[in-house]
């Protein structure tokens, strides 16, 4: 794989916060990912292995 295509696998990873209000005090935040192609997850792991990387 050329670096151009890994840095493309790479940028193409998202995170989304989804933020719930609770009933008092700070609203609760979850950080997760976007869906990743088995090229992205495999590269998640080799790179940064503490990274939540959802599992498909």
């Amino acid at each position: 794989m050329s670096v151009r295509e890994l840095l493309g696998h790479l940028a193409s990873i998202q995170e989304t916060v989804l933020i719930y209000p609770s009933t008092g005090g700070r609203p609760k935040a979850r950080r997760m990912l976007t869906d990743l192609t088995t090229t992205q997850a495999r590269l998640a792991d080799i790179l940064d292995p503490d990274l939540s990387v959802p599992r498909t």
